[in-house]
């Protein structure tokens, strides 16, 4: 029997491993902040966020296609994860290369920090091919089961880095191979439970995924690749902006005001990837699409007011007890970053409409259109400040709100010819 997709319960779970483990990541960075010097934590940043980036080419589209049919396709699920896995191997190699030599000839000064970039590298990678396993997860109903997952990836790895701290001090290599450990084990953890519950699932519809070969499975995901890229670089973005066009010190006052700002767009992308499943199980019949954004976008409003001054609050207080070197400037940037997240949060329902519908490549269109705008915005906004790092905050409201205001369109433009039932579904 398949456990079905709720968005109330699995959102909980997705968001309570990320805010464990983002509290975890948050005490790694302050470890970092005081490990580093002369600029080496801004350098550090800037390798992990261009990586992250970059290793998502691996990703192809290809776990999205398996959380939007997964619950459907039954057993064929176990295959497709299978043959995803494949191709996203074939993928990873030449990415972690290629990827890992650029960082280094961007930031890096020594052949220890050439070292420290392929292993980041190779570190972002193997995270991504730990997503098929759990987008199966998440599409038979089991959140909880990828909440360890996550859990794991981030736990795992903030013991290896406060460990390497107190071991080798900054040396970027040592830091490099405990930033590792933790997806290599969330890889091993992910396989394990995903094999597990795949192999007991049965039954299922024939989709055009079924039996889909590597070319077509590719096609498929094209994309849903533009719009993983999209959301890794979304929130990205500024900090690289800045590593282009300012220096490592407004990279490091970003990053610090950015981890508060994660801490509350991780639920929002929680929520997302449960909505996915969620109006993927119903894609085919319109009233019922209909019903569940209606829902889910009365509780996200409902949610909406207490995060964001709540969150705030909570926000600001951490950065000013945790980072008390960066706090002046990190809490002033931190403050107009609370807009762009609230305009991201109500993006999340039109944006999921978009992506379920026969046109996905417009999902990846509004992303990148918000990337754009952020683009142009840094690029203006930056040069000559006195202050990048809150105009570089600025860019994000600027991005936020296009993707908010095109993904509503969109939405809107795509199911208008379906009036919202007033009825409970069926």
């Amino acid at each position: 029997m398949t456990r079905r997709v709720r968005l109330e319960r699995d959102t909980l779970w997705l968001s309570a491993a990320d805010m464990a483990a983002l509290l975890v990541g948050i005490a790694v960075h302050v470890v970092l902040t005081q490990t580093f010097t002369d600029g080496d934590y801004g350098r550090w940043v800037l390798l992990l966020d261009l990586f992250y980036v970059t290793a998502t080419i691996v990703d192809l589209g290809l776990p999205t296609l398996i959380g939007r049919d997964g619950e459907r396709l039954g057993s064929s699920a176990h295959d497709l994860v299978h043959r995803c896995l494949r191709i996203q191997i074939r993928f990873a190699l030449p990415i972690i290369a290629i990827s890992g030599i650029l960082g280094w000839l961007w930031v890096g000064e020594s052949t220890a920090w050439l070292v420290a970039s392929l292993i980041l590298a190779l570190s972002a990678c193997v995270q991504i091919l730990t997503y098929a396993h759990r987008a199966a997860l998440r599409a038979l109903g089991e959140s909880r089961q990828e909440a360890i997952v996550r859990f794991v990836d981030r736990g795992v790895t903030a013991a290896g880095i406060v460990l390497a701290a107190w071991q080798f001090g900054a040396h970027p290599i040592a830091l490099a191979l405990a930033t590792f450990f933790g997806p290599l084990g969330a890889m091993l953890i992910a396989i394990r439970l995903g094999e597990g519950r795949l192999a007991s699932v049965e039954g299922g519809v024939e989709l055009v995924t079924s039996k889909a070969e590597a070319r077509q499975l590719v096609n498929l995901g094209l994309p849903f690749l533009f719009a993983a890229i999209a959301l890794v670089a979304n929130v990205r973005i500024e900090k690289l902006m800045l590593g282009l066009l300012s220096t490592t010190t407004s990279v490091e006052i970003f990053q610090i005001a950015w981890l508060a700002f994660i801490a509350g767009y991780a639920p929002i992308l929680s929520i997302r990837a449960v909505m996915l499943s969620w109006f993927g199980e119903v894609r085919d019949d319109a009233e019922k699409m209909w019903y569940r954004a209606k829902r889910a976008a009365v509780i996200i409003g409902m949610a909406s007011i207490p995060g964001f001054f709540v969150g705030g609050l909570v926000g600001m207080e951490a950065l000013i007890r945790v980072f008390p070197d960066y706090a002046d400037k990190a809490t002033e940037v931190f403050s107009w970053m609370l807009i762009a997240w609230i305009l991201a949060l109500f993006a999340s329902v039109p944006l999921t409409l978009v992506q379920v519908s026969e046109r996905p490549l417009r999902y990846a269109a509004i992303l990148w259109s918000g990337i754009v705008a952020d683009f142009i915005a840094c690029w203006v906004l930056i040069p000559d400040s006195h202050f990048p790092a809150e105009r570089a905050a600025f860019a994000a409201i600027i991005g936020a709100a296009v993707v908010l205001i095109a993904s509503t369109i969109e939405a809107w433009r795509l199911h208008s010819d379906v009036s919202p039932p007033d009825v409970a579904e069926p």
